[in-house]
C-alpha cells in the first residue's frame, strides 16, 4: 500500500515550539494503527528536554537552545534513514520538527519543501505574539534559523525560499501581519481559497513545477494537522474554521507523495490532550492513509 517504499517512522517527542501535549502525537497515531497500515518500521525516538516558559533568548524565541539540540539529534537520525534508502516519516511534536528534517535533507544535495498548513508561520520571533517556534519556523528556515537557533549546523537558509511551496493557509490575521513579507520571497504561496479554485491536483502539480524551476532533487512534505477542516481535526491548539476536506487532502498530499523526489514526511501539531476519545487521531490516520493510497494509485503500484 505504501508509496514511497520502505517507510520508517521516527517519533520526535517535542512540545518545545508550541505547548505541552503535542509531543504525544506520534504515540496516538501509532496506537491508531498507522505503522501497521503503512507497513512501516518503527525507528528511533527523539526525546526533547523539558519545556521552559521563559522568553530569555535574544531572539525572544522560547526554548531556542533546546529546539536546536533536538533538531541536531533528529537530523542525525533522519540522515541515517535516508542513507539506508528508506523514507522517514517524522511524527511530532510541534512545527519545530521541520528544522531537523530540513537539516538532514540539506546534507543530501539540492532540497526543497512543500508546506501544508493553515498558517504560514512567518513571524520573526521577536514579533510573535507567543514566542513559540510554531509561529516562526518558516521565517527561521528561510534565513535566520542558523543564527537564531544556537549550534544549528550549516549556513542559512535551511531551505531556499525559491525551493519552497506553501499551500492551504487560511488565517487572515496572520496574513495581515506577515503576508507582505512572505510575498516578497521567492516561495510559491497558495491559500486555501486559491487551492479550491485550482483544485487539489492542479495545486500539487504547480507546487512540483515550482520545485522543478528551483532544481530541487529531493523535498520534504510537511503536514500540519490544522490544514485539515476544523470539523475533521478539532484537536489543535489554534483552531480556524474551514480547511481541507479528507478527499482534498488525499489528492493534494497523495499527488505530492507520488513524485519520486518526495524524500520525507513530517506530521505535526495534532494534540492528543484535546482529543479525549481518540477520534481525531483516527481521522488524521485515515487522512494520511488516504494520501498514501492515492499516491500508490498514481504510481501504479499495488
Amino acid at each position: 500500500m505504501a508509496r514511497p517504499e520502505r517507510p520508517v517512522i521516527i517519533q520526535v517527542r517535542t512540545n518545545l515550539g508550541l505547548v505541552p501535549g503535542v509531543e504525544r502525537l506520534g504515540g496516538a497515531l501509532l496506537d491508531a494503527g498507522l505503522a501497521e497500515a503503512l507497513g512501516a518500521r518503527r525507528g528511533p525516538v527523539v526525546e526533547a528536554p523539558p519545556y521552559s516558559w521563559e522568553r530569555i533568548h535574544p531572539s525572544r524565541l522560547l526554548n531556542a537552545e533546546a529546539i536546536a539540540d533536538v533538531a541536531l539529534r533528529q537530523a542525525g537520525v533522519v540522515a541515517d534513514v535516508l542513507d539506508a534508502g528508506a523514507f522517514p516519516i517524522m511524527l511530532g511534536g510541534d512545527d519545530s520538527v521541520i528544522f531537523g528534517s530540513l537539516l538532514a535533507l540539506g546534507r543530501t544535495g539540492s532540497h526543497g519543501l512543500v508546506f501544508l498548513d493553515a498558517h504560514t508561520d512567518f513571524y520573526p520571533p521577536e514579533h510573535s505574539p507567543t514566542g513559540e517556534a510554531s509561529d516562526s519556523e518558516l521565517y527561521l528556515a528561510f534565513g535566520p534559523g542558523a543564527d537564531l537557533l544556537p549550534r544549528m549546523d550549516g549556513a542559512p537558509p535551511l531551505v531556499r525560499s525559491r525551493a519552497a511551496a506553501l499551500i492551504g493557509h487560511r488565517d487572515p490575521d496572520e496574513q495581515r501581519d506577515t503576508g507582505a513579507a512572505l510575498r516578497a520571497t521567492d516561495a510559491l504561496v497558495v491559500s486555501l481559497a486559491r487551492t479550491r479554485d485550482l483544485g487539489a491536483e492542479e495545486t500539487a502539480r504547480q507546487a512540483l513545477a515550482h520545485l522543478d524551476g528551483a532544481g530541487v532533487e529531493r523535498f520534504l512534505l510537511h503536514v500540519d494537522a490544522d490544514v485539515l477542516d476544523d470539523a475533521l481535526m478539532p484537536a489543535v491548539d489554534y483552531r480556524l474554521p474551514g480547511g481541507l476536506t479528507r478527499r482534498e487532502f488525499a489528492v493534494l498530499a497523495g499527488t505530492l507523495l507520488a513524485d519520486p523526489r518526495a524524500a520525507a514526511l513530517d506530521v505535526t501539531i495534532y494534540n492528543p490532550a484535546l482529543d479525549p476519545d481518540g477520534s481525531a487521531a483516527r481521522d488524521l490516520t485515515a487522512c494520511l492513509l488516504d494520501a498514501f493510497t492515492h499516491a500508490t494509485t498514481l504510481t501504479g503500484r499495488a
